[in-house]
This record gives structure tokens, C-alpha cells and sequence, in this order.
């Protein structure tokens, strides 16, 4: 991961400080908020993907992280707020090790994060979800992670303990992925299971719990609109790049540098309620490391020479059905596609994307995703803009 990923994470974590801060009157974002900060110790169990992160003879099985926090949450009271009673978003950093500084580093981490309760399973004892989305770096490249930068993904399953009105206690299982989204060959990325131990402290003493009846106006409310009314229409364009590699006979051709891809989306959804979404997409892409050929390796192994065929062989052109989960700020969706234009031995039938859309306004918004070729195998990053209508 480049500089560009650098920026559109900052860029999202500045928008969200700004949201925090603002006390202006304004009907999108409430004035009113709730601020919490916390720390978390995160051990966990790392299953590794490849000889590449052994230290020596011996798995790096063994992670540890910690974890500074900050969040905020809308007024109950607020329009946002009764659409999304128990919802907050923040930002973290962090520090983890795998510890073996000489063949990992000593990776630092940014990101961003929502959440929300679940279920009350108790007067103090509650279950959530929770995701967190960043970019990490102080990676040393090796072959499992040749990148210094990587994507970091987390969701969890907080498990959460008010022991006042003001502190909170957690422990949660959680997943962690990194990966380099195949910007650089190889990728086989890190996967690590653990668990979090957490104290929150919340700087609004006693913050006004969420009811089943704010959930049933909120619904009670979209109910009413008419079938146009639940529709919207999104049209994103974005950029990304990637490595490759293709073979030819018994030669295999590896080039480690920025292929571009470019693409668009234009994708239509009904709102079924205030949290979900269903809708189809039309997804148009160029990239530049479809179908290439006539691989050439240069004395020294490190640079291929090849051919590229016409820009129409090196096309995507494909339909998805798109599921969407949202919250304030954020939308998290989910898509599954055919290719119906695509051609030669880098043909992949199906798609899948997950992506991350961050509203700056009511309308714009900032696009971060994956694209999965055959269902399974990370296929690019995509970062972009996008506008609602």
C-alpha cells in the first residue's frame, strides 16, 4: 500500500475528528454529542499462512497488540440518534508485535471503527458488533507480506460490563486480517484469532440508554415514505493498482510493480428499514494486468518484459446483487457478480466485493474496497468517490 491509501484513511479520520468537534447547528449532523475514550490489550492467536513468517524453525503463532481509542455517538434525541440509539464511530492507533522484530518489524496501526449493542443481556451486561478498518506500516516485506504498508480488518463481538455509569469493561473475541490487497506479489497476508481486554471511559455520566421504541418510530417512520422514497442510487469511480503474475508454458513472469485499474459503478438499492439495503450494480473495469503475454525475465530476475493485448480484452463488465448494512456515517456492503464481457485465460466467472463508503456530506462519500476474482482470491483494492442521488 502507497501513499494514496495513507491519504484517503487520514482523510476519513479528519472528517470524522471534524464531525466530533463541530458544535454548528446543521440538519445532517447533530451538535449534541457523546465522547468516550478507551485502551485495550488485544493477545491473540496468529495462523500462519506461510514459511515466510517463522522465526527460523519456530510459527510466529504468538501476537500482541495495544490499543488507544477514541469515539463519540449522536444524541439519542437527534434525528441520527433515534434512527441509531446505541451506535458509535471513532478512531484508533495501535502497536503490535509479533515478536520477532527482524523478520515482521514492529507494526503501527491507524484506523477507524463503529459499533453497536446487539442485545441487553443484563441491567449492566450487553453484547455488540464491532468493526475496525485501517492501514498499518513498519511491516519488514518478506515473502509472505512483500509490502511495508498493509490493510488492516477487524470485527468483533464486544461483550461489554458497566461497572458505572461512566466506566465500561469488555472482553471480545475478535478476527484480524492484514493484507496488501495484492499491490505487491506475494500476499499471502497475517490471520489472528484473540481476544480484547478493554476499559472505556464515557464523559456523558449516565448516557441515555437505547429502547425498543426508539427502534420502532425510526422504523415506523421509513414505513410511511412510498416506493421511490426508498430508493437510492449511488455512482462511485475508482482507482487502484496491483501486481501480477501469469505464466507461459513452464515460465512463470513475476511483475512487482503498479498495474493500474480503473472502474465504475453505478449501483440502485431499497432501503428495507433504517440498517439494510438490497440492491443490484452494473460494474464496469479496466485493468491493465489482464491477459498479458509474452513474458520475457532480464538477466537479473527482478524485471519482466511482456505484452499487453487490447484494451478491450483487458475489460470487466459485470452485474452484482448488493446487500448493504448502515449506520451513521458509514455504510457497509457486501456484493456477489458475473462477468457478462471478459476474455482470455484470466477469465473469472465470479466476483465478490465487500466495501466501506464513508459520507463527507448527505450525497458524497468516499469509497474503499475489495474485489475477490473466483469468490476467493483477492483480486485488487478499489478507492474512490462516490455521490448519492
Amino acid at each position: 500500500m502507497e501513499r494514496k491509501a495513507v491519504i484517503i484513511l487520514c482523510t476519513i479520520i479528519a472528517t470524522l475528528l471534524g464531525l466530533s468537534t463541530s458544535r454548528a447547528e446543521s440538519p445532517k449532523w447533530c451538535d449534541s454529542l457523546s465522547h468516550r475514550v478507551g485502551i485495550e490489550l488485544r493477545p491473540a492467536y496468529n495462523m500462519v499462512s506461510h514459511y515466510a513468517l517463522n522465526n527460523g524453525t519456530r510459527p510466529l503463532n504468538n501476537a500482541l497488540s495495544f490499543h488507544a481509542r477514541y469515539a463519540f455517538s449522536f444524541d439519542p434525541e437527534s434525528s441520527i440518534g433515534r434512527r441509531y440509539p446505541t451506535a458509535y464511530q471513532g478512531v484508533g492507533i495501535a502497536a503490535y508485535t509479533l515478536w520477532s522484530h527482524k523478520t515482521t518489524g514492529t507494526p503501527m496501526v491507524a484506523y477507524i471503527m463503529q459499533g453497536a449493542r446487539i442485545a441487553d443481556l443484563s441491567n449492566t451486561l450487553s453484547l455488540g458488533y464491532e468493526w475496525n478498518f485501517g492501514i498499518s506500516w513498519g511491516w519488514h516485506p518478506n515473502e509472505a507480506m512483500n509490502a511495508r504498508c498493509n490493510v488492516m480488518i477487524n470485527v468483533a463481538l464486544p461483550l461489554t460490563w458497566r461497572i458505572t455509569p461512566q466506566w465500561e469493561l469488555s472482553l471480545t473475541p475478535d478476527y484480524t486480517h492484514f493484507s496488501n490487497g495484492d499491490t505487491a506479489f506475494s500476499n499471502s497476508g497475517a490471520n489472528m484469532f484473540g481476544l480484547r481486554l478493554g476499559a472505556t471511559y464515557l464523559f456523558n455520566e449516565g448516557e441515555v440508554k437505547a429502547s425498543a421504541r426508539r427502534f420502532i418510530v425510526a422504523s415506523e417512520e421509513l414505513s410511511t415514505k412510498s416506493f421511490a422514497d426508498h430508493m437510492t442510487y449511488d455512482i462511485v469511480l475508482y482507482g487502484a493498482w496491483r501486481a501480477d503474475r501469469f505464466s507461459e508454458g513452464n515460465d512463470f513472469f513475476v511483475i512487482n510493480k503498479a498495474l493500474p485499474i480503473v472502474g465504475i459503478n453505478f449501483q440502485p438499492t431499497y432501503q428495507l428499514n433504517n440498517y439494510f439495503g438490497l440492491g443490484a450494480s452494473l460494474d464496469i473495469q479496466a485493468d491493465s494486468s489482464l491477459n498479458l503475454y509474452d513474458g520475457i525475465n532480464d538477466d537479473d530476475s527482478k524485471t519482466v518484459s511482456y505484452s499487453r493485448p487490447p484494451l478491450w480484452q483487458q475489460m470487466e463488465v459485470g452485474v452484482s446483487l448488493r446487500g448493504e448494512i448502515r449506520a451513521p456515517i458509514f455504510t457497509i456492503g457486501v456484493g456477489f457478480g458475473l462477468n457478462m464481457l471478459k476474455t482470455g485465460y484470466d477469465y473469472s466467472l465470479c466476483y465478490t466485493t465487500f466495501s466501506l463508503k464513508a459520507f463527507l456530506t448527505q450525497r458524497l462519500f468516499l469509497y474503499v474496497g475489495y474485489r475477490f476474482n473466483s469468490t476467493q482470491y483477492t483480486h485488487n483494492l478499489m478507492y474512490g468517490m462516490g455521490v448519492r442521488f
